[in-house]
C-alpha cells in the first residue's frame, strides 16, 4: 500500500534570542508612537499603527530584528516549498510589504481575517502577561490572547457528515500562545483571529506581511539591506 498526502498548511515558529533585551525597548516606542499618532486613542482598549514600520523606526535594534524576521520567513518558505523550488541554492529577495504593531487590553479580540497582497505573513509578541497570569484570567482561561488559526478545511465542516473515519477533519483549528520573543509566521491566505485579552500588560504585538521573489542575489527588504 502506498498512501500520498497532499495540500499540508506550514506555519513556521521562531524564536528571538534578544528578545529580553530588545521588547522592552519595542514597547516603549509602541506606546510613545500611540501616544502621539492620535490622542484621541491613548486610553481606548485597542489600538493598531500605520503599516509604515519599516522606515519609521530608526534603531539598531529594529534593523537586528528585521533581519531575524526576513530570516524566518525564508526558512519557513523555504520549507513550505521543499520539491518546488529548484534543488540547490535559489537566491531569494523577501519584500516586507506592510509592517505595523497592535496593542490590545479589556477583553478586545481580532476577529478572523487573512491577509491580501502578500504569500506569507506573520506576528511577533512583544509583550503580554505572564503564562501562569495569563491563563487564570476567570473569563477566558487558557484562550486569553492566543492566536487560532483555522484549518482551510474548516468551511467544510457546517453541515458535512462526520463520522469515525473522518475524526482527522474535527481538528479544525491550531491555538498559539502568546509568548514574547516568539514569531509565527503563516500563510497569507490562512484564516486566523486574535481571541480575546485581558490583562494586567497590555497584549502587543509585532505584525508584517512579506513577499517572495528570486530578483536580486540575496536575501533583502525592500528599502533595507539586512547586514
Amino acid at each position: 500500500m502506498e498512501s500520498l498526502e497532499v495540500w499540508p498548511t506550514y506555519i513556521g515558529t521562531h524564536n528571538y534570542e534578544m528578545a529580553s533585551n530588545v521588547n522592552p525597548l519595542f514597547r516603549k516606542i509602541f506606546h510613545t508612537m500611540r501616544a502621539t499618532d492620535n490622542d484621541n486613542c491613548q486610553h481606548t482598549p485597542f489600538y493598531a499603527s500605520r503599516d509604515d514600520l519599516l522606515n519609521r523606526v530608526k534603531l539598531n535594534e529594529w534593523r537586528d530584528f528585521l533581519n531575524f524576521a526576513v530570516a524566518a520567513v525564508r526558512d519557513t518558505a523555504k520549507l513550505a516549498n521543499v520539491g518546488v523550488w529548484p534543488t540547490g541554492s535559489v537566491d531569494l529577495q523577501i519584500e516586507i510589504k506592510g509592517i505595523w504593531f497592535q496593542i490590545s487590553n479589556g477583553g478586545v479580540h481580532h476577529d478572523i481575517h487573512t491577509h491580501g497582497n502578500c504569500s506569507w505573513s506573520a506576528v511577533y509578541i512583544v509583550d503580554v502577561d505572564e503564562h501562569e497570569k495569563r491563563i487564570a484570567n476567570s473569563s477566558y482561561g487558557i484562550m486569553n490572547g492566543v492566536t487560532r488559526f483555522y484549518s482551510p478545511l474548516f468551511e467544510r465542516l457546517g453541515g458535512a457528515y462526520s463520522d469515525f473515519g473522518n475524526a482527522y477533519l474535527q481538528n479544525a483549528t491550531a491555538d498559539f500562545d502568546p509568548i514574547p520573543g516568539r514569531l509565527t509566521v503563516f500563510p497569507s491566505w490562512l484564516p486566523h483571529q486574535a481571541m480575546p485579552y485581558q490583562g494586567e500588560r497590555d497584549r502587543v504585538i509585532i505584525s508584517f506581511n512579506a513577499g517572495v521573489g528570486r530578483i536580486g542575489q540575496s536575501d533583502a527588504i525592500s528599502g533595507f539591506t539586512p547586514s
